[in-house]
């Protein structure tokens, strides 16, 4: 078994520096035609950060990273974090109103962009570092001088996430926040002497920053999935094939129609585990796997965890029994050793083994909260009677079994998870309603006859013909792609709860019966 090069280190970029040691001529990345082996990449990480000194950026600073997910973001992100700041997704293909907000709540006055960055007026606007193919070409070593100024402490990034009020949320993350998660989470995988996975998220959900550290910890080989195979299961099934990846970590709804290639193809991929994450499990895209490829399988794994506490905090290594039976509520396993999470009711206190209640999770991977809102942060990270620490109020419902193992229940809000990104359906009827032509609105999440979610727009509306295109094309300037409805239906009016509010639940039933 592999031992990860354990991140004792002040960052995450010392992580990779030690890495670069243990695993100098390792490959450590593949993006055809590029390929880096672990000093290779730790070189060109040297090199940029020595750019962004030099253009003036100051350790502490938050930069905005506006780059296409795949090699330059590893590079990039490592840079910048090198060079000691803090780097901020800016993703292109987001709404300008949703970049002018993430821009001026960051602060944020450098961007480290490629050329569709650079295209962009939100990130043209502020003053730039471009990058591209050179930056991953092999290069001597410069000598460089480490990080830069911040510690442990310091935040390594800041995400952004759907936000109820349709304005989004920034969640501060320090390198001891990623390096807790890392020292917790690696020791559960039981990791091979050479493992190899595909780098497949963009770095504007967090999920990257396990897909990208964790392989660096391990010296991994980090496989980029090019935009093609992004969409195309077929694709990614012949990547995987051709890599002869060990480990994959996807999103339930995607593994779905992954699943479904490789029993209509018949593909035989050499996948040793499989984690999944983001969303509840799909047991019937297990089964499909296990009668394309009977005999020995890969271990099925599940993670749970959120922004606000660094990506993962629980893991769940599945049972044959599990995945037969197929719970209706998805089991996430135990806490991290660091990262304890609780289940209390409403009152904040403990509830009985089966019972029903929220997860609070605290520990060293807490972030410091969320960018320019106090008010918010001490709502939602809080103190609790006889326990230390900072505990966040994930709003997530579950229950502990009798051997204190948690099981996903849902949410107590009207947060839902859609290929694994968060999102406030709040925000969506926010920017529903402010369409001139619709009188009323209301998002809700239905289930396909696969079990995948689609979001749902319910309005109340006079139009009735391509309803659906020109909703999307109203919504498009102010909400990312993967929050804009896949269905629309008109209603004369919405149900409203005893408060007059939308009663999104009745609504929601209300179609699932006329279905």
């Amino acid at each position: 078994m592999s031992t990860p090069a354990r991140p004792s280190s002040r960052t995450l970029s010392d992580v990779l520096s030690r890495a670069a040691e243990r695993f100098a001529e390792r490959p450590a990345l593949i993006a055809p035609p590029v390929r880096l082996t672990y000093d290779e990449l730790d070189r060109c990480v040297d090199a940029l950060a020595a750019r962004i000194r030099a253009a003036g950026v100051r350790p502490g600073d938050r930069v905005g990273l506006s780059v296409a997910r795949g090699p330059l973001a590893l590079v990039a992100s490592a840079a910048l974090m090198r060079a000691g700041c803090a780097y901020v997704p800016l993703d292109a293909r987001h709404p300008s109103r949703r970049l002018r907000h993430i821009v001026g709540n960051a602060g944020l006055e450098v961007a480290v962009c490629d050329a569709t960055g650079r295209s962009t007026p939100e990130v043209a606007a502020l003053s730039t570092l471009y990058v591209d193919g050179d930056d991953l070409a092999r290069r001597p070593r410069t000598g460089g001088s480490g990080d830069v100024g911040p510690g442990p402490g310091s935040v390594a990034y800041v995400m952004y996430t759907s936000g109820s009020t349709g304005v989004p949320k920034g969640v501060a993350v320090t390198h001891a926040n990623v390096l807790a998660m890392l020292e917790d989470a690696l020791p559960l995988f039981d990791f091979a002497g050479h493992e190899v996975w595909p780098l497949q998220h963009a770095h504007g959900f967090d999920v990257s920053v396990w897909e990208m550290w964790a392989a660096v910890a391990v010296g991994a080989t980090l496989v980029a999935v090019p935009d093609p195979a992004q969409s195309d299961p077929g694709a990614l099934a012949e990547l995987l094939l051709r890599h002869r990846a060990t480990r994959l970590h996807i999103v339930p709804s995607v593994f779905h129609h992954l699943a479904e290639v490789v029993e209509e193809d018949a593909v035989r991929l050499p996948l040793r585990s499989v984690t999944f994450c983001g969303e509840t499990l799909n047991y019937q895209a297990i089964h499909t796997w296990e009668r394309a490829q009977p005999g020995p399988g890969p271990v099925w794994c599940n993670v749970y965890g959120i922004t606000e506490t660094t990506v993962y905090n629980t893991f769940k290594r599945l049972t044959p029994d599990e995945v037969a039976r197929a719970a209706p509520a998805t089991p996430i396993g135990g806490a991290y050793l660091h990262s304890p999470a609780v289940v209390l009711d409403e009152e904040l206190r403990p509830v009985a083994p089966g019972r029903t209640g929220e997860i609070l999770i605290g520990g060293r991977q807490v972030a410091l909260g969320y960018v320019g809102n106090p008010e918010l942060t001490a709502e939602r990270f809080v103190s609790l009677p006889g326990r230390t620490g900072r505990w966040y109020r994930t709003g997530d419902l579950a229950c502990a079994d009798a051997a204190g193992l948690l099981h996903y229940v849902g949410r107590k809000d009207d947060q839902v998870k859609i290929r694994g990104f968060r999102i406030e359906l709040g925000e969506i009827d926010h920017a529903l309603r402010a369409v001139p032509w619709i009188g009323d609105a209301a998002a809700v999440v239905q289930s396909t006859a696969r079990g995948e979610p689609v979001l749902t727009a319910c309005v109340v509306t006079e139009h009735t013909d391509g309803l659906l295109e020109r909703l999307c094309r109203e919504l498009a300037p102010v909400l990312p792609e993967h929050m804009l409805p896949r269905r629309v239906v008109r209603r004369d009016r919405l149900p409203l709860n005893t408060n007059g509010k939308t009663d999104r639940r009745a609504l929601a039933e209300d179609l699932s019966r006329r279905n």
